[in-house]
């Protein structure tokens, strides 16, 4: 499949029924922005063999994104939000050529608003590498759709990929829903997930105050710590 057609195949994602409804009872609020959005094209990245392109995303509005990363090439994409935001942010990684790696890192603080996030990386060639990382803390009515997906296709070898993503609510309010999802076709690989929702217990916190710290500074020391990557 040629980029192009590539391209052509991630667009009409966004046509069908599956575009914005994830699963029986989670859809996604931005499907009338994003289809305007999709009209005029992903922003599209080409990173040569050998070369190294690293983009940051601060997720202040709707962004779709593909990168192919050729030969022993590396692409770093680097995602952050912090405050109250709203907004959706797709990325798809295809890794083309033999050696090329992908690390894909979320850091997200926010205290309201809605982020549709999806990450997705494809195994297209043999010895290639994927991370991605995601740390995600919520405050008051925050809520995340956090979705992430690594395809390996048959037939490769020398396949790595990793997925970890660790939530941490602050209230009763904030909201999770998160879908990580692995496609593996082929048995000669080293590929796992893992997936965590939690919130800060009285016992973190006592922990923290026999060090002398108080409630407030003790709960910020363990958000810091958590959104370290």
């Amino acid at each position: 499949m040629t980029p192009s057609e590539k391209l052509k195949k991630v667009v009409e994602y966004y046509e069908g029924q599956d575009g914005f409804r994830y699963g029986l009872k989670i859809v996604s609020p931005f499907a009338d922005e994003y289809k305007k959005l999709v009209l005029y094209g992903a922003e599209f990245v080409e990173v040569l063999p050998g070369n190294t392109e690293i983009i940051e995303n601060d997720c202040s509005r709707h962004r779709l994104i593909v990168a192919h990363v050729n030969e022993n090439a590396v692409f770093e994409y680097v995602e952050t939000a912090k405050g109250e935001t709203s907004a959706k942010c797709d990325i798809y990684v295809f890794l083309r050529g033999r050696g090329a790696k992908a690390k894909i890192s979320g850091r997200y603080d926010i205290s309201g608003g809605v982020l549709d996030l999806y990450h997705k990386v494809y195994h297209e060639a043999p010895n290639t590498v994927s991370e991605i990382i995601t740390r995600g803390v919520l405050r008051g009515g925050a809520h995340v759709i956090y979705r992430s997906d690594i395809v390996m296709e048959k037939g490769l070898t020398g396949l790595s990929g990793i997925q970890d993503g660790k939530f941490l609510t602050l209230s009763k309010e904030a909201k999770v829903d998160a879908i990580p999802s692995l496609n593996i076709a082929s048995n000669a690989v080293n590929c796992s997930h893992s997936l965590s929702i939690t919130n800060i217990t009285p016992e973190d916190l006592f922990y923290a105050g026999t060090r002398g710290l108080g409630e407030k500074e003790a709960g910020e020391l363990l958000v810091s710590g958590f959104l370290n990557i």
